[in-house]
């Protein structure tokens, strides 16, 4: 139990320090990025227009988060400029102010030119009119691009270091966090379990009471309930006992189990009240499937499936149950009517005294107390599969354990 939730403890909190991170990076190399493409903006601009001057449209003149622009830092560019006439020849080319391109390469970048601005390879371009001519200036983002990298790896590593000291602190310290957790569910477990030891040996002899009341006065409405009530409260606190030896998560000693034999030698148990409500069964349960389980407890998670049935299909109802191998999965399946189809999630059954319909169990006196659905679950995780409820579009109920 302290390793499972030291690992839940660590996964949440390295998962939200990693989405912290993501953000925080994510952030600053987006606003790094926008930075940088309104200062090689306003460098090709001015440029262009021969000023050393703000955009039009910023704040009071000036462009906000942006150092000022001087011409230093305007001259300091990589540029160069193809004069062109309206049919589209060239007249001039000037590449005095880089190294990279040739006056023949420069001529082929202008030739590509349609739009007024925009971007070609690495370079980004602005046409400048001159009646009919056209100046049109490129400027090598190279730089940029180079500082955006610079940027993005510098943060990247600070993050990637401050996320590994997080988990290193969090490992350290995640076995005090958890403590007293710890101690709360080891001291509601030890409560269940003394608690069930304790009522068992009282039940016990209220049964034994009300059978011999009943053998000598004969059987009464009273003693008909007070032996349905003491039979509730032996599964439940068979249940809760089952819950809480899960919890603890004790390896249980397994075998190798026919399932199918033993699922098929527990149906007849139930054809008294399956007779008696006209409820029609179908069974499927394929010959020779062999599981390694704890035959005990396996049988107990059956019998939940099978008394869940029983329970709440309404008279002339239905149940349909299946034990099939195939596609190297086992799956075991219940399925039966069911009188309303509720709005809530079907997952919401397998929470702890959790009852679907309140006014229907409490009405019913054989109903259960909310707790076998999540014992069963607790069971098919212990050996290793899955059981979820889904309700059908025909009204149906049904629970399937995959192994």
């Amino acid at each position: 139990m302290k390793k499972t939730l030291r690992k839940k403890f660590i996964l949440f909190a390295m998962s939200a320090v990693t989405l912290l991170l993501a953000v925080l990076i994510g952030a600053i190399n987006a606003f790094s990025w926008l930075i940088l493409e309104r200062q090689s903006d306003h460098v090709l601009h001015a440029l262009v227009s021969g000023e050393d001057k703000p955009l039009q449209g910023d704040f009071h003149g000036r462009r906000p988060f942006m150092p000022p622009m001087d011409m230093d830092t305007i001259k300091s560019a990589r540029f160069f400029m193809v004069h062109m006439d309206s049919d589209g020849n060239v007249l001039d080319v000037n590449v005095d102010q880089i190294f990279s391109v040739t006056s023949a390469q420069a001529a082929r970048y202008a030739r590509q030119i349609r739009d007024t601005a925009g971007k070609i390879d690495v370079y980004k371009y602005e046409v400048k009119q001159m009646g009919a001519d056209r100046l049109i200036f490129f400027m090598d983002t190279t730089g940029q691009i180079n500082t955006f990298v610079m940027v993005f790896t510098i943060s990247s590593a600070i993050a990637i270091v401050c996320w590994l000291l997080t988990l290193l602190f969090v490992i350290l310290f995640s076995g005090r966090v958890v403590r007293p957790v710890l101690a709360g569910i080891e001291k509601q477990k030890q409560f269940i379990t003394n608690a069930g030891h304790e009522l068992k040996t009282p039940l016990a002899i209220i049964q034994s009471n009300n059978d011999a009341a009943t053998l000598i006065h004969g059987e009464t409405k009273y003693s008909k309930n007070i032996r349905l009530q003491t039979r509730r409260l032996n599964v439940l606190m068979t249940n809760l006992l089952t819950l809480a030896r899960l919890d603890e998560e004790a390896e249980l000693p397994a075998e190798t189990v026919d399932i199918s034999g033993l699922i098929s030698g527990m149906l007849p148990a139930y054809e008294g009240v399956i007779a008696q409500k006209q409820i029609t069964v179908s069974a499927e349960i394929q010959p020779g499937v062999m599981m390694q389980v704890h035959k005990d407890t396996f049988s107990q998670m059956i019998s939940i499936l099978l008394d869940n049935a029983v329970k709440y299909t309404p008279d002339g109802g239905t149940i349909y149950f299946s034990v099939l191998k195939h596609d190297g999965h086992i799956e075991i399946t219940e399925e039966n009517t069911c009188s309303a189809t509720p709005d809530s999630d079907p997952e919401r059954l397998f929470e702890r005294f959790y009852r679907g319909d309140n006014s229907r169990t409490q009405s019913n006196p054989s109903s259960g107390y909310g707790i076998g659905l999540s014992a069963a679950r607790a069971i098919a995780e212990t050996f290793g599969g899955k059981l979820t409820a889904s309700y059908t579009d025909q009204g149906r109920l049904s629970f399937t354990a995959r192994f």
